[in-house]
């Protein structure tokens, strides 16, 4: 382990360092001796060991440092985000560390001695994500997962390209009219970073045994769902990602209001439990609830008309995107497992969320359940 400090500003004022990383926090470090701003001075070069900080500390301040007081302000530097391990750095290779400079600097907020920036985004490379549909949702955030640097893709769609997609969806060009729209999707990939390795599956989805046959073709990380129809389909991939342990993903719009959702099988509440606990509301409603459920039904029985505009597809697409980065990585929990974000696009897009209460007597609560647990195996090797 070869600690290096971040990107980090201190200054002293008189026996006190005050040290920021982020303008969301700076804090004061009580430093009388200098030692500590001697141990940030060796962190910035970085390239040592605690052994050999603690060697050079001892020269510099002309006493014994010991290596246990070393280990011990690196535990609590490292609790402040303010450190990662130098020795996990320079692996990705000229060409992809330009490739991927910004998204490196964003992971630095994230890394730690135990985990690097790089290590996150070699994860990312690793990483499979099976698209369903490459509508209005997906072609936004289809290249937002390319230029995270997702390696791999399996996309599926069984349109073709038509004009009224233009409003939203934007990996397609005019010239593209009346072609298979997940072969275009593949093409734009490719055309983007040829490194990114990708599957185009001309595929229906019609129940929940057509999105396992998917799963289990393409053993994919995480599912991103946009795919509107059927009218089930949403329980169909839900149903088949739970029994599979597989996250997914989801985005889509009512009229005027927007969601982001995720599931984390073993982990979070599912839309099954969302259903059982619908059903139970309805039996036992009254008064405005009740009101409120009979509205929610006939809402149903409306024709569907949909209105994703583009700022609507990319907002959503965005958003469920992070949350897509949030499960490859674990770089942060699942923001919307269980936990969905609703977007109110006619009060200047207020968010809040609303969570869903996990049912003993869904599915996903049997013992057998459980998410595949984050790749990072590489992070001690």
């Amino acid at each position: 382990m070869l600690p290096q400090l971040k990107s980090v500003a201190w200054e002293r004022s008189g026996m006190d360092i005050q040290v920021v990383y982020d303008l969301r926090e700076s804090f004061v470090i009580a430093d009388p001796d200098g030692i500590v701003e001697r141990l940030l001075g060796l962190l910035r070069t970085g390239g040592r060991s605690p052994e050999e900080l603690a060697r050079d500390l001892s020269d510099r301040c002309g006493r014994d440092v010991p290596v246990g007081d070393v280990m011990a302000a690196l535990e609590a530097l490292d609790g402040q985000g303010l450190l990662e391990d130098g020795a996990r750095l320079g692996r990705l290779g000229e060409k992809a560390t330009g490739r991927y400079y910004s998204n490196v600097a964003f992971f630095e907020s994230f890394a730690t001695l135990a985990r690097s920036s790089e290590d996150l985004q070699l994860q990312l490379r690793r990483s499979h994500v099976l698209v369903l549909g490459t509508g209005g949702l997906n072609s936004n955030t289809i290249p937002h997962l390319c230029g995270l640097g997702v390696g791999r893709l399996t996309l599926t769609d069984r349109d073709a390209v038509e004009p009224r997609n233009f409003a939203r969806q934007y990996l397609y060009r005019w010239s593209d009219v009346g072609r298979s729209k997940v072969e275009t999707a593949a093409a734009w990939v490719r055309g983007f970073d040829p490194s990114v390795e990708v599957d185009a599956v001309e595929a229906s989805i019609n129940g929940p045994s057509d999105v396992l046959r998917l799963i289990d073709q393409a053993r994919p990380d995480v599912v991103m769902s946009g795919v509107d129809s059927p009218d089930n389909v949403d329980d169909w991939v839900d149903e088949a990602c739970v029994a599979r342990g597989v996250p997914y993903v989801r985005a889509g719009i009512w009229v005027t209001q927007g969601v982001v959702w995720s599931v984390d099988p073993g982990h979070s509440a599912c839309r099954g439990c969302m259903r059982i606990a619908a059903d139970r509301d309805r039996r036992e409603a009254s008064g405005d609830a009740a009101i409120a459920l009979t509205g929610m039904k006939l809402f149903r029985t409306k024709p569907r008309t949909n209105r994703g505009i583009g700022p609507v597809a990319g907002l959503l697409g965005s958003l469920a995107a992070f949350e897509v980065l949030r499960y490859l990585t674990r770089f942060e929990p699942p923001a919307y497992a269980g936990n969905p974000l609703e977007i109110d696009f006619a009060a200047g897009c207020a968010m809040r969320t609303n969570a869903w209460e996990r049912q003993a007597e869904c599915a996903c609560a049997s013992p057998h359940i459980s998410s595949r647990p984050p790749t990072l195996a590489y992070v001690a090797g």
